[in-house]
């Protein structure tokens, strides 16, 4: 299998291993940022470990700024899902396509092209779809600190993308680190319960550690428009999860949205696959060794 191929798999795997966040996050009973600090601290841990060849440290401004972006968003991820839904949160998230296709082309040199404006306005519809049933005027503050996130997000893929030549598993770990730092004065005022350990620990080794590894992988080799939005198949997944534990169902909407989705991630995948390459830039990046792969 080719680097390009590999790499779509694996943002799919990494796709999976997010959507595990909302519901995880949901059964952990302690302050959203002490919540978003654990969880940071276990995947940075666990990133460093898994990419342990491939991590390159690296002080420049570019990884600095691919790690700040980071930090900021996984912060923002855990506080819109505790102040508002995990539906909203994820939603948000996803808007972030928007901005990377209005940032890319200037930024890194890569052109939206007219099928990637088609692809992403099917894509932001759907997941707005997806989630019509659930979206509210409640939690307006989680909703604010969504939309900060998904600005950190765009910001995270843009910077990684500029420093790929270099490792984009360390500003990934540095910026969890940097995370679990701004959030230290919440982590030791509520000793969690073992349960509460098992999600954090769930957080930070799969929802984030392998996740964020296995997207490491594949950061580098695909544009950063597409790193944005192959793994946007998580707002099909998340609800699953979510069905389990709570016995939540999705609405007409979300089931409308899901199609529109699905048919859209599929039908993208497919025309990349027979075009033989997934717009990665001209030059091929080193090969990194990553014990996620």
């Amino acid at each position: 299998m080719n680097d390009n191929r590999q790499a779509v798999l694996m943002l799919l795997a990494a796709a999976i291993l997010w959507s595990t966040s909302g519901v995880l996050i949901k059964l952990v009973a302690l302050h959203p940022m002490a919540i978003a600090g654990w969880r940071s601290l276990i995947a940075g841990g666990v990133i460093m470990l898994l990419c342990r060849k491939e991590v390159k440290i690296s002080w420049g401004i570019k990884p600095l700024i691919a790690a700040a972006c980071m930090g900021l968003f996984c912060i923002c991820f855990v506080v819109a899902t505790k102040l508002s839904t995990a539906a909203n949160a994820i939603v948000l998230q996803y808007s972030a396509s928007a901005y990377v296709a209005i940032l890319a082309p200037r930024m890194l040199g890569e052109p939206t092209r007219r099928q990637d404006w088609y692809f992403l306005s099917l894509v932001v519809a759907g997941v707005c779809l997806f989630f019509m049933d659930d979206l509210s005027t409640d939690g307006r503050l989680g909703i604010l600190v969504g939309v900060a996130g998904s600005i950190f997000w765009a910001g995270a893929m843009i910077f990684l993308r500029k420093s790929r030549h270099r490792s984009t598993a360390w500003p990934i770990a540095l910026g969890n680190f940097m995370a679990a730092g701004v959030c230290l004065p919440f982590m030791f005022r509520q000793a969690p319960t073992s349960v509460e350990w098992l999600g954090l620990a769930g957080l930070g080794v799969l929802s984030l550690g392998a996740g964020y590894a296995v997207f490491a992988y594949a950061v580098k080799r695909v544009r950063a428009l597409e790193a944005v939005l192959i793994p946007a198949i998580e707002p099909l997944i998340n609800p699953v999860w979510v069905f389990l534990a709570t016995g939540e169902a999705p609405g007409m909407w979300a089931f409308i949205g899901g199609i529109v989705v699905l048919t859209a991630v599929t039908v993208r995948g497919i025309t990349t696959a027979c075009a033989g390459r997934i717009g990665v830039p001209p030059v091929k990046p080193p090969p990194i060794h990553c014990a996620a792969e």
